[in-house]
């Protein structure tokens, strides 16, 4: 078998209203988490017929570092919630563009 590279890469997402699945301690940071994404993301980053508040891999990894700004105790609640964030957001994302394309 042989393996090529693919030419496809992951470059970012538009934020979308979403349903995050995260438990009840994580759930107290999930609304910092969502300000500071709104506070990253880039809007318009594909012009206004796109549109919308786009985290690109470099937002996405800053929005990631959030939870080094909290208390040793408190931070493995806040990287659960960015990861549940995130998760949410792309499972969202790639489904209305699965509508979008059919």
């Amino acid at each position: 078998m042989v393996v090529q590279n693919s030419e496809v890469e992951f470059i970012g997402f538009a934020l979308t209203d979403c349903t995050v699945r995260i438990n009840t301690i994580a759930a107290k940071y999930l609304r910092a988490v969502h300000r500071t994404a709104l506070e990253l993301a880039i809007q318009n980053q594909f012009g206004t017929e796109v549109g919308g508040f786009w985290l690109m891999v470099t937002q996405i990894a800053q929005l990631r570092k959030l939870s080094s700004y909290y208390p040793a105790e408190e931070a493995p609640f806040v990287a659960d919630a960015i990861n549940a964030y995130l998760s949410a957001q792309v499972s969202d994302s790639a489904e209305m563009y699965l509508k979008w394309a059919e």
